[in-house]
């Protein structure tokens, strides 16, 4: 066996450095594997080692910046990417059989997985409901409701699975292609198996594919001529280690196939093919099943529409969008159909602007249930900075308990009423929307409207919407308008990173869409965002520590302190470099004032 150099590489310093990075990042996520059996769902938060799991994944991260530095001064050879994919496999591996640290969501997967299996459309009945028809089988004879109680009668692992699903009131929110993924992990799962093996099969399938987005993040790199060794930026980026080997969630699926569909963009408006219709529709199916996986890479189909139309002609954008559009229709069909049916009332679903969903009330099992992704979309907020701040400066604030009082609101509170109030009464067509009811009429005085939450919400939405419509399509024009697929990409990772920073839910694991187009970020800032997103789970630690007494002298309990404070930490500091880099780059740029450069400032 040659020595670590000649596997490696050339250069023996930097190869001995990222080999004993690797080896010490390992022993971390050995520690972690250790660790997460104390993050068992019948452990309290409060006894939960959130601190020292934070710890560990800080000097994993350490260990990750460091690489990324390294990798570069190395020749980039098939050994160096065989060394970077065996490791990147190797800490999977390790992380695959731990305990889901403080994420639940895996366990609806599981359900889901066991209904669609099974016959049962997984939108038409809650878990809420299939437990309350388990509590009363007699009362409720609905032959599919039925079915489900026997479903999980006969598997012990999957009635442990339905009890810890969370939020469980609604219906399920993920598209039909990740429902797929869920019902082949049940399919090739025993039926008498402990709930542990079901989630380690779950994660499986879902690391395969957070793997194969690695492959595909190397052929993109090679395509655009740029250090495959960059590929380290997804392979062993700790926060993809964490949401997808650790905690099990689904956005391997679509961060898979939007890259792909990237990767095919790029090679279908290049000069290497000759059929650029053909592969302009290959591309835009791809585009159709990340959609139909998870919404979010709709986002992307300006830029895709934009550079089909300058470089590829009329004919291959037809096909393109025909290709990107229809199938993502119906296969979306059967969720959003559930979500246009009319709903039992329910609840608000936050208490406030920035707390958590409450419970839902009590709900006929025959009934259908609240839309989960009607819900997400109409109150849900969660670990977000820009859209917090034009929220709570929109919403009403005369009535807020001080202790639980936003302390960056400057805006008075007569004026935000009158504006929640003007832009309610542009008409129905706004709240319908999203599924309200219609707004006040015009002449309604400011007294009689007692709770304008909902629509600051909504309007707060069509702000942060609008902004990111608009930078998403310049971004897509002016990127398209050269021959450059570095542009492209760095256009498509620009778009979701600025997506992620305006949504209303910033969940760490949302910002692993942006990280198999990190090597194409300019300002080195970007790569600082998944260490800081981590912060996230300080949340849990600060609400069972300090559910009651005041944070640090400050008026707010653990969770508006992580709220008020932990999330300006967690965010504000990387929004402040990006403008410095963005400013320094500027002016320097206008100094040279080069004629012909693509987002240059971006």
């Amino acid at each position: 066996m040659g020595s670590i150099s000649e596997i490696f590489g050339k250069n023996c310093r930097s190869t001995r450095t990222l080999f004993f990075l690797a080896l010490f990042s390992a022993c971390g996520y050995a520690a972690l594997l250790w660790l997460g059996r104390q993050f068992a769902g019948d452990v309290p938060d409060a006894e939960k080692p959130t601190l020292w799991m934070l710890t560990i994944f800080a000097l994993e991260f350490l260990c990750y910046g460091a690489a990324l530095g390294l990798v570069v001064r190395i020749q980039p050879t098939k050994m160096l990417l065989c060394g970077i994919v065996g490791v990147a496999c190797l800490f999977r591996a390790i992380l695959l059989p731990s305990v889901p640290m403080h994420e639940i969501d895996i366990y609806r997967y599981i359900w889901d997985g066991a209904v669609l299996a099974d016959g049962v459309n997984p939108y038409r009945y809650s878990p809420q409901q299939v437990r309350e028809a388990v509590e009363n089988p007699a009362k409720f004879q609905k032959e599919d409701l039925q079915k489900l109680v026997a479903l999980q009668a006969r598997n012990a692992s999957l009635a442990a699975s339905l009890k810890q699903i969370h939020y469980g009131e609604l219906s399920s929110p993920y598209p039909l292609v990740s429902q797929a993924v869920f019902a082949w992990a049940a399919l090739v799962t025993p039926e008498k198996v402990s709930l542990h093996t079901r989630l380690v099969v779950m994660k499986l399938l879902l690391v395969l594919f957070d793997l194969a987005t690695l492959l595909v993040v190397i052929a993109l790199l090679r395509e655009v001529k740029l250090h495959p060794g960059l590929s380290i930026a997804y392979g062993w980026c700790p926060l993809v280690l964490k949401e997808i080997a650790n905690g099990g969630h689904l956005d391997s699926i679509a961060i898979f196939l939007t890259t792909l569909a990237i990767w095919l963009l790029v090679r279908s408006c290049s000069d290497k093919t000759d059929a650029p219709i053909r592969a302009a529709t290959l591309s835009g199916v791809v585009l159709a099943l990340a959609i139909a996986a998870k919404i979010y890479p709709v986002v992307l189909l300006p830029l895709f529409v934009a550079v089909w139309w300058r470089r590829c002609g009329v004919g291959a954008t037809f096909s393109g969008a025909i290709a990107a559009t229809i199938p993502a229709t119906i296969l979306l069909a059967p969720m959003l159909t559930f979500v246009a049916h009319d709903r039992p009332p329910t609840a608000e679903l936050v208490q406030d602007s920035a707390s958590l969903p409450t419970a839902l009330p009590h709900l006929d099992p025959s009934a259908e249930p609240p839309a989960g992704l009607q819900a997400f979309f109409k109150r849900w907020e969660m670990n977000d900075l820009l859209f917090m701040v034009v929220l709570e400066n929109l919403g009403p604030q005369a009535d807020v308990a001080p202790e639980i009082k936003p302390w960056f609101v400057a805006v008075p509170d007569a004026w935000s009423r009158a504006t929640v109030l003007r832009f309610a009464s542009l008409g129905s067509w706004v709240q319908t929307l999203f599924g309200d009811e219609a707004p006040p009429p015009e002449n309604l005085e400011l007294e009689e409207i007692s709770d304008l939450t909902g629509d600051s919400f909504l309007l707060t939405r069509v702000i942060t919407g609008g902004f990111l419509a608009c930078l998403a399509c310049w971004l897509a024009w002016r990127a398209a308008g050269v021959p450059d697929p570095h542009a492209w990409c760095r256009a498509a990772m620009l778009t979701l990173a600025w997506f992620w920073m305006t949504c209303p839910t910033q969940n760490p694991w949302y910002w692993c869409w942006v990280l198999p187009l990190l090597p194409f970020a300019k300002y080195r800032t970007w790569y600082l965002v998944a260490g800081c997103s981590l912060l996230y789970y300080l949340r849990f630690w600060l609400s069972a520590h300090y559910p009651d007494p005041p944070v640090l002298g400050t008026r707010y309990n653990g969770e508006y302190f992580f709220y008020f404070v932990v999330v300006w930490i967690e965010f504000a500091p990387c929004l402040l470099l990006l403008g410095l880099e963005w400013f320094l780059a500027g002016r320097k740029s206008s100094r040279f004032s080069p004629t012909n450069q693509i987002v240059s400032r971006m």
